[in-house]
């Protein structure tokens, strides 16, 4: 590339630092101004209509449209806000900004300062969540992550998959294990993302509603030797650590012994995961599964960071280049600031507070008979163990998992009901959610409808921006 004449030693650099101050203003800039559009502090006149074809608009106009589209966004429907910036979230923003601007550099130059920003990225989750010796990939969409292992995966067990393609699937299908309670749509997106019929995907039954409908750990291994039988190869078990609404974290430690037994690979997912960064290290902390995806920006309150997949490299030898392709775009650049930004001890306290916090409401609520508790108790078996108790010395990972709860989930039912509620239920606890969410605003309160209970209430501070206290 072309050399430039910078005089002294110093003025190029300090040119490059203006660069990234001046990104910093302006970003700043545009987001104080539509701020102040949607909190109505400007007067915005209603969007133009564009013209048939494309016009060509200065700055000031395209802001002034988006300001207009923004505000009638937001005043539909009741009315809403825009994001909650945090200095955190700011900070993200402008990186955004800072990395499609390095997207420009020379590739070399760029492949530099990516394997930099990803080298420390990797290195700071690794310490965070105990899961040393990982690989590590970064994606936009949370599902992506699992995509790239379960690719990655066919590649390392069908030894000529990248010539012949789905040929070499066809004698020996390869077998994808999910708990029959876990969303459909997540199975079924791997399927679509690599071209494998949906046949590939065995349901596997759950527990009873009162055990939380975790995966059937037993009923896996015979499907497992099934299809052993059957001349299939048992590839991936996509198991829970903090069912997407009630929070259950499945049998982890007989999950791990039948994937080591029959050669599986076991894939961890849930916000439970999140309470591996209070654990206090122990010297050699056994691996909890073979990959696992961190939904960081979600339990960081940070909108817009990649969500993080940790995998076993072991596991995929041959085929790890497929999960940890950068692009020309730095994707770790938002959480490597924002990492640093909030600290060890930052992240560690928010973490907390959120596993206190549904502590905190679980033993509030568990007193009053006319609701039904339908998440994981925390405390563990008896309830007796604190989140203190666990941070405080170093703790057996399946136990730990055992011990936190992730969500709150209740229903207000009638006396002894065992079953789903009566339709006139659902709309009581639909009343109860909306009251919640109208008089205590700062509570996140969501209402969901769960196959075998009907209409429920649900609190999980992990996704809210601020944990309340």
């Amino acid at each position: 590339g072309r050399k430039m004449d910078t005089g002294t030693g110093d003025h190029g650099n300090n040119s490059q630092k203006s660069v990234v101050g001046e990104i910093e203003f302006q970003v700043s800039q545009v987001i104080g101004r539509l701020e102040e559009a949607v909190e109505g502090r400007t007067t915005v006149a209603p969007p133009q209509a564009l013209p048939g074809t494309l016009p060509t608009r200065t700055d000031e106009d395209i802001f002034t449209q988006l300001e207009a589209l923004l505000v009638e966004v937001t005043q539909e429907e009741g009315g809403g806000d825009l994001p909650e910036l945090n200095a955190a979230a700011s900070l993200a923003l402008v990186c955004h900004s800072v990395s499609v601007f390095a997207s420009g550099l020379e590739r070399s130059h760029l492949q530099q300062l990516t394997s930099r920003i990803t080298a420390d990225t990797n290195k700071w989750l690794s310490q965070l969540f105990r899961l040393d010796d990982c690989g590590v990939c970064y994606h936009e969409d949370q599902l992506e992550g699992i995509v790239r292992v379960t690719r990655s995966l066919l590649h390392a067990k069908y030894t000529h998959y990248m010539q012949e393609g789905y040929e070499v699937l066809k004698s020996k299908p390869p077998v994808i294990y999910s708990n029959i309670a876990s969303p459909l749509g997540i199975v079924q997106h791997i399927c679509r993302q690599l071209g494998l019929p949906l046949h590939c995907v065995r349901a596997v039954p759950s527990t009873t509603l009162f055990a939380g409908h975790k995966m059937d750990v037993a009923a896996l291994e015979r499907l497992v030797e099934e299809d052993k039988s059957a001349g299939r190869l048992p590839l991936i078990v996509l198991a829970d650590a903090g069912m997407p609404i009630a929070g259950h974290v499945d049998n982890l430690t007989r999950l791990q012994e039948v994937c080591r037994n029959h050669d599986l690979w076991l894939h961890l997912r849930g916000h439970s995961l999140a309470a591996l960064a209070l654990t206090v290290p122990s010297n050699s902390p056994p691996r909890i599964s073979d990959s696992a995806t961190l939904p960081v920006s979600t339990w960081l309150g940070v909108p817009g960071l990649p969500s993080v997949t940790l995998y076993n490299p072991a596991g995929v030898t041959g085929a790890s280049l497929l999960l940890d392709h950068p692009g020309r775009r730095l994707h770790a650049l938002p959480l490597w600031a924002v990492l640093q930004k909030m600290g060890q001890g930052g992240i560690q306290d928010r973490i907390k507070e959120a596993f206190e916090s549904s502590e905190q409401l679980w033993r509030r609520l568990i007193k009053y008979p006319c609701l039904r508790m339908l998440s994981q108790q925390p405390g563990g078996e008896g309830g007796v163990i604190t989140v203190a108790d666990v941070i405080a010395k170093p703790v057996n990972t399946n136990l730990l998992f055992e011990v936190v709860a992730s969500a709150v989930v209740f229903q207000f039912v009638p006396e002894g009901c065992q079953d789903r509620v009566a339709p006139y239920y659902d709309k009581l606890n639909s009343w109860l959610g909306q009251i919640l969410q109208r008089d205590a605003p700062q509570v996140p309160v969501e209402l969901c409808e769960l196959e075998h209970s009907g209409v429920v209430l649900r609190y999980c501070p992990l996704e809210a921006v601020s944990i309340p206290t």
